[in-house]
């Protein structure tokens, strides 16, 4: 892509930016909700060529807040220069990539990031990321929601310059009407459900274990009709966890057992879904009622 129009927002106004960060807002949060990856990440290429990530969900550490990235470098920086997706399975020694931002990235502990540009008229707009916390590599179905997920992004983005140069309001949000706040709840529940669940997997007291266990159920609210009994007490922590982004030590630790019995959840689990990620796997029991 040519280097002189592949990416926008310099002659961008204040009013532009906040209806497009409001529309990333809403994506990044519609992608984590599909695949079931962790962490998805958003920002908007402004002036200087410069993208700050300012949108967020997943993160453990604030070491990545508001990250300016420019044009070029890292992942983000390679995405907006090519105005193409870029992929990394090892960020800390990735070879297609330049490494400003080793400290940042390493000090969240993200470890695999795929990222793609939202492309409007000619123009890189935004950059959306979807990353983890150990070295995997992205299934197609994770990158086609990906790819999915920016080209509706586009298709926003446009409508609302349209409107907006006609001097009406921006569409609708994906999120209605609570927007980040409706993000940061959702957040706070998954995180409270996966704790209650860590406290269930401990206590000794079965009266307690089926009270917290009760209550983890309350707040998912499966549907009746779907098969949620499928899946084992254990199955369940371990994925509770998964989904919170942890990796298979992180989750061996929280529940007391060895790495090795994790993969054997993970993969019990993921036969019985159907899955063949472990993100699959989260997005499945989400879908089934078994997550929030």
């Amino acid at each position: 892509m040519d280097e002189e129009k592949s990416v926008g927002g310099a002659g961008g106004d204040g009013q532009q930016r906040k209806r497009d960060l409001a529309s990333v807002r809403s994506a990044i949060s519609a992608l984590r909700e599909s695949t079931g990856i962790p962490v998805t990440i958003g920002g908007v290429v402004g002036e200087g060529r410069t993208l700050v990530l300012s949108e967020s969900l997943g993160m453990r550490t604030s070491a990545m807040k508001d990250l300016t990235v420019h044009y070029g470098a890292g992942v983000g920086g390679r995405v907006m220069a090519t105005g193409r997706p870029v992929g990394v399975a090892d960020y800390g020694r990735a070879g297609v990539i330049t490494h400003e931002y080793d400290v940042p990235v390493l000090s969240e502990g993200l470890r695999s990031m795929a990222a793609i540009p939202v492309v409007v008229g000619r123009d890189v707009r935004a950059v959306l990321y979807a990353g983890v916390h150990n070295s995997v590599r992205f299934g197609e179905k994770v990158l086609t929601q990906l790819s999915s997920t920016a080209r509706t992004l586009e298709q926003e983005i446009a409508v609302n310059d349209a409107l907006a140069a006609r001097g009406e309001a921006p569409v609708g949000r994906r999120l209605g009407a609570g927007g980040a706040d409706d993000i940061l709840s959702d957040e706070r529940v998954r995180e409270t459900h996966a704790r209650l669940r860590m406290l269930a997997s401990r206590t000794e007291d079965p009266a307690v274990r089926t009270e917290l266990e009760r209550i983890c159920a309350e707040m998912v609210a499966p549907p009746p009709e779907l098969p949620t009994a499928r899946l084992s007490r254990r199955e369940l922590d371990v994925l509770a966890c998964v989904a919170q982004g942890k990796t298979n030590v992180e989750t061996a630790a929280d529940m007391g057992i060895g790495a090795e019995t994790v993969k054997s959840y993970l993969r019990s689990v993921m036969r019985k879904l159907d899955a063949h990620t472990r993100f699959e796997a989260v997005n499945a029991a989400r879908r089934m009622g078994a997550l929030p």
